[in-house]
């Protein structure tokens, strides 16, 4: 079995998620509704957003040749890496005025999940599993990547938020996505 799928998508999901809207968007949440339910909410959001681009991911792998995809996905990766890191920085701390009638879950379900529609991580999910071929892989390898960093972000998010500069996450983002393009680019010629 291989796991090359499972631990890129952990890798990429883990890095380029760190000081993105969404978990800025967590950690705020987080601040005004009980930590469970917007574990909870979140993560099934994130869940269910990764596994829509899984499926795209392995339609495309069954009906386009892989090295078209390698290529693309190669450039795509590149592209996001020199958007990420050119990119002004911007406050991106989105505020929550209202909390709504159904709760932290619903709120942070919602919320998260119109956040993550069409967002990196959705396209980057997608490209790898068109890539790799192996869906499952993909989707528990970004599962297991979101899972970390939901938990992270409801435990100790505020922490991260106040001692590491958003400047360094966004380059270390912009690197992430750069090098996986390489990677994609470079396994088409070799």
């Amino acid at each position: 079995m291989d796991f090359a799928p499972l631990i890129s998508a952990f890798i990429l999901i883990s890095l380029t998620e760190l000081g993105d809207k969404t978990m800025i968007a967590v950690i705020t949440l987080s601040s005004k509704y009980p930590k469970r339910t917007v574990f909870l909410g979140s993560f099934l959001a994130l869940v269910a957003v990764t596994a829509v681009g899984v499926v795209i991911g392995e339609v495309l792998f069954q009906f386009v040749p892989s090295w078209i995809v390698g290529l693309a996905a190669g450039v795509v990766f590149i592209l996001f890496g020199i958007a990420t890191l050119v990119r002004k920085e911007e406050e991106e701390e989105e505020v929550v005025k209202d909390r709504g009638r159904w709760g932290g879950f619903l709120t942070a379900f919602g919320f998260v999940a119109l956040m993550e529609l069409g967002d990196k991580t959705q396209l980057s999910v997608i490209t790898l599993s068109a890539e790799s071929g192996a869906a499952l892989m993909v989707f528990l390898g970004a599962a297991l990547g979101f899972l970390w960093l939901v938990v992270l972000e409801v435990s100790i998010g505020k922490v991260i938020g106040e001692k590491v500069p958003k400047n360094y996450i966004r380059i270390g983002s912009g690197l992430v996505f750069i090098i996986f393009g390489i990677v994609f680019l470079a396994q088409q010629f070799l």
